[in-house]
């Protein structure tokens, strides 16, 4: 998978396979401790649906800063750490990354 981190420049960034498998499994690795330190509910099946709701997030949001590392030419175990902490913390960093694009937008006249 090569992705280009800016438009303007020539610059790619190559992700091996194995890598991306491994920041999704890590991301969903936290998403599952996430659901473990909230869990509140006894109903089984909804425990089932409500903790692959929660690992799907993680994983989303694991690789969001994953590639956020990358793109800072982080380590390798950095990148990793990166995708287990948005795993562990995926709620509260989608209301601020939330947050912040909303105001960008709301900055900007294009949408109003």
């Amino acid at each position: 998978m090569s992705v280009a981190p800016n438009p303007g420049s020539a610059k790619v960034v190559l992700i091996e396979l194995e890598i991306l498998i491994t920041v999704l499994a890590i991301g969903g690795w936290g998403g599952f401790v996430s659901f473990l330190m909230n869990k509140e509910n006894t109903e089984t099946h909804k425990n089932v649906m409500d903790c692959l709701a929660q690992i799907t997030i993680s994983c989303f949001t694991g690789f969001i800063l994953s590639v956020i590392a990358i793109d800072r030419n982080m380590s390798f175990n950095m990148v990793v750490l990166a995708a287990g902490l948005g795993g562990v913390f995926a709620t509260p960093i989608l209301r601020i990354l939330g947050e912040k694009v909303k105001a960008f937008f709301s900055k900007t006249s294009m949408f109003k």
